[in-house]
């Protein structure tokens, strides 16, 4: 895979660094030539880096039989080639020929590319991710619990990718056809391309209300330029072009500022009858846990009501969301509430920041204790590793299944490492058990216990405390815990 982003960067690089050359030394209808080399060239670099080597090779020959086609035929003659030509890349009559290519490829070549975020700060990003597919679930519910909205968005994508590809088609092959008559203008019909394309995502990924938001955003543009093409008076032409761009700033702006808003928080609730607390430990950051950079531990201590502390919530999360740290979870102590965070080893002073800012929201003094935790103790003693987290995740993702009317049993998987091979023995009396070689790591025999049973609280809680305690027992060590239908 980074094979194939170092070929596709280099052809990008090449095409950006020949443009201008391109415009000094060539003609009008030459430089209408090579734009439309270069516009096919990124497109079929996207199918390349997104799509593999097979769906690369399979686009390439719709297209060039597309383009053959439409090269002999009379204009007057070639709307039907463009329509057929749609339906060719919709449909994908070749997929069986994809197939056979990708089974006698390497999977560097075939898979999708998947962009990982680097730098210290890729934890926050990942959750920040998390969060953002957690804000959209009600919609996404909507997926498995409704099938017209299901048809109803797959029908809406399928209908705008069908006229992004005949859209560019079309386009592309106008302006072929008007190259002795070339002007740039006609390149400004591909802005609407990449705006239905980029609907069609967002109704895929995150619904309907992303893509009008989408959509009214995208809408400015070409009133500017129908304003500046139009045969008003020239004051005022540009008074109007001027003022809606101003608009359309305006509206953008409220839209990042919106974006930034956005923020949600998934909670394991349980209380916690050692440390007589009532724990909201923050779901979207258990895939996190165990991570290398975010590994300044700060605990915050509040004097307010639960009513209080909820009342600032939602702006202590957006505080969190634009200056990259992640809540990870907070309790309540009496009229004490426990703040605890995640942040980079290196923002020390974003901490600090963070304590003067609750100060300000909370009109009292709030004592911090900041500690460097690069094994992850202070998480897993307070929330990680206790009992009531282990059995509140459960049943919290075992309310997910029901939410999406997956009534069925359940599988309960938790994952575990022993020191001696005796002790996991004694546990297969009792317990389904397969050791995971792949997962071995020095001397420590990594297991996976499953556990099969009715979606209900009471049996869940049963089941794996029994699971625990025979960990305790036969000297196991508690590594994680799924649940699967």
């Amino acid at each position: 895979m980074k094979s194939r982003l170092i070929i596709a960067l280099s052809l990008s690089i090449t095409i950006i660094v020949l443009l201008p050359i391109a415009l000094i030394l060539f003609n009008l209808r030459g430089q209408g030539i090579f734009m439309i080399a270069a516009i096919l060239s990124f497109v079929y670099i996207g199918v390349y880096v997104f799509g593999g080597l097979p769906k690369l090779i399979i686009y390439g020959i719709y297209g060039i039989m597309i383009t053959l086609i439409l090269a002999v035929l009379p204009y007057d003659y070639q709307f039907p080639i463009i329509v057929i030509g749609t339906f060719l890349f919709i449909l994908n009559p070749l997929s069986a020929f994809e197939q056979f290519l990708e089974s006698k490829m390497k999977e560097g070549a075939v898979l999708p590319i998947r962009i990982r975020l680097s730098g210290t700060y890729w934890p926050f990003f990942e959750y920040r991710r998390e969060m953002k597919n957690f804000y959209h679930l009600p919609q996404q519910r909507k997926l498995f619990t409704k099938k017209w909205y299901l048809h109803l968005r797959q029908a809406t994508m399928l209908i705008l990718y069908s006229l992004g590809v005949f859209l560019f088609i079309h386009e592309i092959n106008f302006i072929a056809n008007s190259l002795d008559n070339f002007i740039w203008y006609n390149f400004f019909a591909l802005y609407i391309v990449v705006i239905v394309f980029l609907l069609a995502y967002f109704i895929h990924l995150k619904g309907f209300t992303s893509t009008f938001r989408t959509f009214s955003i995208s809408l400015f543009p070409p009133i500017i330029y129908l304003v500046l093409i139009s045969r008003f008076d020239d004051a005022l032409r540009y008074s109007l072009a001027g003022s809606t761009f101003i608009v359309g700033l305006i509206i953008l702006t409220i839209e990042l500022h919106n974006l930034f808003q956005r923020v949600a928080y998934d909670s394991y609730d349980y209380y916690d009858v050692d440390q007589q607390i009532d724990v909201r430990a923050n779901a979207l950051f258990e895939p996190l846990v165990y991570n290398e950079t975010f590994t300044l531990s700060a605990h915050y201590q509040i004097k307010a009501s639960r009513k209080i502390f909820k009342r600032h919530f939602h702006d202590v999360l957006v505080y969190a969301n634009f200056f990259h740290f992640i809540i990870t979870a907070y309790a309540y102590e009496g009229e004490t509430v426990h703040l605890y965070c995640e942040f980079n080893k290196k923002a020390e002073r974003r901490a600090h920041k963070f304590n003067t800012y609750l100060e300000s929201k909370y009109k009292q003094e709030v004592p911090l204790e900041l500690k460097d935790d690069p094994e992850k103790t202070i998480y897993e003693e307070n929330f990680f590793h206790r009992p009531e987290y282990i059995i509140a995740r459960a049943q919290r993702l075992a309310e997910l299944l029901k939410e999406l009317h997956i009534d069925t049993n359940i599988i309960i998987s938790i994952i575990a490492y022993f020191k001696n091979e005796e002790d996991i023995k004694f546990m297969k009396k009792e317990y389904s058990i397969n050791i995971l070689d792949t997962l071995k790591v020095d001397d420590y025999i990594t297991t996976r216990i499953d556990l099969k049973t009715v979606n209900n609280e009471y049996l869940i809680e049963t089941k794996i405390r029994d699971v625990l305690l025979s960990l305790m027992v036969y000297h196991g060590k508690y590594v994680r815990i799924s649940v699967y239908y």
